[in-house]
């Protein structure tokens, strides 16, 4: 125990000699640093262009999984429809509130993707460096509010094509962002 204690005590003693000594020998200098910037304004450009890219890239994969399950269901409610004006007792009818319901669900769906396209798009004209590719893009959301409107006035078909017109222009847009 009491090797212990000294060998601890020697250490302690060792290493606060070392400090003196070094503070003693320490000279002050001043160096001018120079600061280096990480990126460069155009590396900037290229990341806002690729997470502009990126934007639209999403939008267009929201977009043509929404228009898959959409000609479905629209196509579901056109039958439901005609089944029941004609007053037929098949497995394809469905009650006048569960039409109405999943016409206000698919509405309520075209909203949301209206939202999303109007967000894109005023994403890239308030963004000064994707300014440059707006007009390209420009529309879109218009096209958007186009299909909300079709969707209110119960026209879905209508609505499906102006939503791939709205594909279509993504595309175009995404190919321009090069």
């Amino acid at each position: 125990m009491k090797k212990i204690l000294a060998l601890t005590l020697a250490c302690c003693v060792l290493v606060l000699a070392s400090v003196d000594a070094s503070a003693q020998t320490r000279r002050r200098s001043t160096t001018k640093r120079t600061v280096v910037p990480k990126t460069s304004f155009e590396e900037k450009q290229q990341a806002e262009i690729r997470a502009g890219r990126e934007q639209i890239a999403a939008q267009i994969k929201a977009l043509t999984q929404f228009l898959y399950l959409f000609g479905n269901i629209a196509k579901g409610i056109e039958t439901a429809e005609q089944v029941s004006r004609n007053n037929e007792q098949t497995s394809v009818g469905m009650s006048a509130e569960r039409l109405a319901q999943s016409k206000a669900k698919l509405k309520d769906s075209i909203k949301t993707v209206r939202l999303g396209l109007n967000q894109l798009e005023s994403s890239f004209r308030l963004n000064p460096v994707l300014q440059s590719y707006y007009p390209k893009l420009a529309g879109v959301a218009t096209l958007g509010q186009t299909a909300e409107s079709q969707a209110a006035a119960s026209t879905f078909d209508q609505a499906g094509r102006s939503l791939l017109a709205a594909v279509n222009k993504l595309a175009d847009a995404l190919v321009a962002l090069r």
